[in-house]
This record gives C-alpha cells, structure tokens and sequence, in this order.
C-alpha cells in the first residue's frame, strides 16, 4: 500500500491552486444567483467536471 504524501507537499498545492483560483479574471465569472445581500459567481472548472463557486 503507497503512503500519503507529505502533509507539507500537499499544503503548497493546495495554496498554489487558491492563488491561481484568486487570480482568475473576472471577466471569465458569470453571476449565478444574485440575492438581496449575496451574489453568487460561477465558472466551469478546467480541473474536474463542474463549476468553481465564489461567493
């Protein structure tokens, strides 16, 4: 059986992949719903089959 990775590696993926979520262009968002006190955003993931939410 393989080992889990080090937690280490794993962190500084992780933390690359919300910097690079951070830096995308909003140009690229689309409103999904839009409420009284919360807009809603979406874009579709270029990594797994659906779509990258922020609020």
């Amino acid at each position: 059986m393989e080992g889990l990775p080090d937690a280490a590696v794993l962190a500084t993926r992780l933390k690359n992949t919300l910097l690079q979520y951070h830096s995308i262009e909003d140009d690229k968002w689309r409103v999904a719903k839009k409420m009284k006190d919360v807009t809603i955003w979406r874009k579709p993931s270029e990594e797994f089959n659906g779509y990258l939410i922020a609020v």
